[in-house]
């Protein structure tokens, strides 16, 4: 059965509402994009759909990707954003058309 579409919303501390989080369920597509898992962040330019590029580390790497933050695209492109089973945000880099790179 087909789930209806609920448009997901931030809280006022920046966290998807409860219904929100309810209707996406813990879907695991997406790549880990939650700014609440990365460190060393730096805004390095602006993607043609306008989402803002940054380079940075996840906590458990010492790797450089560049990449979305999921709080932005989530209200720009609400679609392409999933709560995960652990709570935090992914993104659907292929609904953004962009692809996430490593840096070094």
């Amino acid at each position: 059965m087909k789930r209806k579409y609920v448009k997901p919303t931030l809280d006022p501390k920046g966290k998807l509402s409860s219904i929100t989080a309810q209707t996406q369920g813990s879907a695991e597509i997406g790549t880990p994009s939650d700014i609440r898992l990365k460190s060393d962040i730096e805004q390095v330019g602006v993607a043609a759909n306008g989402l803002p590029l940054y380079n940075f580390r996840y906590f458990w790497s010492d790797a450089v990707y560049q990449g979305v933050m999921a709080q932005d695209v989530l209200k720009a492109f609400p679609e392409a954003v999933v709560t995960t089973a652990t709570g935090f945000m992914a993104v659907d880099y292929d609904m953004l058309g962009l692809e996430m790179k490593r840096v070094h």
